[in-house]
């Protein structure tokens, strides 16, 4: 395997202008990762370019987590090594560049998460291990499908709704909820009694109110809720938070919620509209069963596998 020679060196984006070598750039990451190349972006990201030469050939792309609980993270979003120039040892050494340039920053640990079933998850998951990242794990399933095959995965699903009904419990938009809703999620979150990984007031802007949920229990009130967005660009609907009380997880509640979701996606859009489900072992038993049954007849699934690394070395002197 041929190793890489003195004619490998690496760029800040920040420190280029030129436009051909930002559009060369722009080539080695995703078409919705390419605005953090913009300058603009310079004091939230790390944009770090192996060039042989004037030409990048790899390309690590990060940006600082938008969190005050951790404004010393970055997210790993991007790395990418053209194809004639993989098995060389660039991508390590890329890694190790941007490790100490994020080091010299101040950012003390850096986290990434990526598609189990991208033709590199394999060699990203090797890449992570032999740089000492914690080992991948996976953190959310991610299933896509039709709204109008949901109710066709079990025909226990209409039997669930009725029971659920019977008891008690509701399923009402945010629109036919009303703004409070917002609010009183928001004080269950600072309260402790809903995680903080289901504060829904980060999505307030981007949330459909017409198909995210509010669920209510007759006894005790607000008892979870499930944000739904619409991803115009995608030509779909969006799940990405559900989240019920202790109390409702084994009732199938849940389940019920994304049910509910998909019936009135399919009632205003039709059987064909698209859906992605999103779920987290966080959320009880309903992982299983959303990866059980709501898999069977997905257009497609895969995992989100995620790792973390604290940075605790010395900046390299790779850079330029």
């Amino acid at each position: 395997m041929e190793r890489l020679n003195d004619s490998i060196h690496f760029i800040q984006i920040e420190s280029i202008r030129e436009k051909e070598f930002l559009e060369d750039c722009a080539g080695l990451t995703w078409k919705s990762y390419r605005p953090f190349l913009e300058a603009a972006q310079c004091d939230n990201r790390l944009a770090l370019a192996a060039c042989v030469g004037s030409v990048p050939v790899g390309l690590w792309l990060s940006a600082r987590t938008p969190s005050e609980d951790t404004p010393k993270t970055h997210t790993l979003l991007s790395l990418f090594v053209a194809p004639e120039w993989r098995r060389r040892g660039l991508a390590t050494d890329l890694m190790q560049a941007a490790e100490g340039e994020l080091s010299a920053l101040g950012i003390s640990s850096v986290t990434t998460s990526y598609s189990s079933i991208l033709p590199g998850a394999d060699a990203m998951s090797c890449l992570l291990r032999k740089q000492s990242w914690a080992e991948p794990v996976p953190d959310r399933i991610r299933i896509c499908g039709r709204v109008g095959d949901t109710f066709a995965t079990s025909r226990a699903w209409d039997l669930l709704l009725k029971r659920l009904q019977r008891q008690g419990v509701r399923y009402l938009s945010w629109e036919e909820a009303g703004d409070g809703v917002l609010e009183q999620a928001a004080a269950m979150v600072d309260a402790g009694e809903a995680p903080a990984w289901s504060d829904p007031r980060p999505w307030k802007d981007a949330l459909s109110a017409e198909f995210s949920l509010a669920i209510f229990d007759g006894a005790v009130g607000l008892a979870g809720w499930v944000i739904c967005e619409r991803q115009g660009k995608l030509d779909r609907w969006y799940f990405p938070i559900g989240w019920v009380t202790p109390p409702e997880q084994d009732r199938g509640t849940l389940v019920g919620a994304y049910l509910e979701g998909s019936m009135r996606i399919q009632t205003g859009n039709g059987a064909s509209a698209l859906a992605v489900l999103e779920a987290s072992p966080r959320q009880g038993r309903a992982w299983r069963l959303f990866e059980k049954h709501f898999s069977t007849l997905a257009l497609w699934s895969d995992r989100l596998l995620i790792s973390q690394k604290n940075l605790g070395i010395e900046p390299t002197l790779l850079i330029e």
